[in-house]
């Protein structure tokens, strides 16, 4: 087919005409229609009650740099479960975690999560303490690195399954829904999974994923008793990833749980547009 340099200039023109008005449609509806989480829950009938963004603790930024290791994720952890870290528990954790122990334990120290005494790391906070951080590490990954509008620890009014949502994010018009659990997959029993297949039910997110912070097997403990609670039948899709139907992800650390939660996003949407 010949194609004149007068038709190529035709279709430009005509294309910069059609850019232009998606432009001005896109500024009109942004002007009366404006998307925000808020606005998507409305349309279900909910309302936000309450919600946290951030969490109280200094050092932020080195902190979520570091959270982005697994083995300071479990150092910081096993810190928060023993609560008092002395040479003999430094040894421990250097043999189980890597010889990064006392580096991590300093850059806890300077975020007020653990205080020294008598060279004595002393935690600040109970254990539980590291589902509202793990929230938080996900929830700013949303917000700065993939640029959602994200919100956690969410409390919904009208919610009739009742129970916080762990982290919600928005892109367009696409809820996502984000439940992250940081205990080892034997630690999460089927009452909990019962708890968010319903959730999942009522909310309806466009796209729900089921984030455990572990490099353990999920196939035992979440992957066969999600078969019978949700009827559902996961398939491993890639290292640390499973897809139990096209909106629904079961993620884990294995690789890199950042980048395993950026690839089921990716997916998820993409399946549902």
């Amino acid at each position: 087919m010949d194609i004149t340099t007068d038709k190529i200039e035709e279709l430009e023109k005509r294309v910069d005409i059609l850019e232009r008005k998606v432009l001005l449609l896109e500024n009109l509806l942004k002007e009366y229609f404006p998307l925000s989480i808020d606005k998507l829950l409305e349309r279900k009938g909910l309302k936000v009650v309450r919600e946290n963004r951030d969490i109280s603790i200094s050092n932020k930024k080195e902190l979520y740099e570091n959270f982005k290791s697994y083995y300071f994720r479990r150092v910081l952890h096993d810190t928060l479960f023993l609560e008092n870290i002395d040479e003999k528990n430094k040894k421990l954790l250097s043999k189980k975690w890597g010889e990064n122990v006392e580096q991590y334990l300093e850059i806890l120290e300077k975020s007020g999560i653990v205080s020294t005494e008598r060279g004595i790391f002393k935690s600040n906070f109970s254990v539980s303490f590291m589902g509202n951080l793990l929230e938080w590490f996900i929830g700013k990954f949303m917000e700065e690195e993939l640029h959602l509008e994200t919100i956690t620890n969410v409390h919904l009014k009208n919610f009739r399954e009742g129970g916080d949502i762990d982290i919600l994010s928005r892109i367009g018009t696409k809820l996502i829904m984000i439940e992250s659990k940081e205990s080892p997959p034997n630690n999460i029993p089927v009452s909990e999974l019962k708890a968010i297949s319903k959730r999942i039910d009522v909310l309806k997110a466009d796209l729900f994923l089921l984030a455990i912070d572990t490099t353990l097997s999920v196939k035992r403990n979440i992957i066969d008793n999600l078969r019978w609670i949700a009827k559902v039948e996961p398939e491993k899709i890639k290292e640390g990833v499973y897809k139990a139907k096209d909106n629904f992800f079961i993620v884990t650390a294995k690789r890199n749980l950042l980048q395993n939660i950026a690839f089921c996003i990716s997916e998820g949407i993409n399946g549902i547009r």
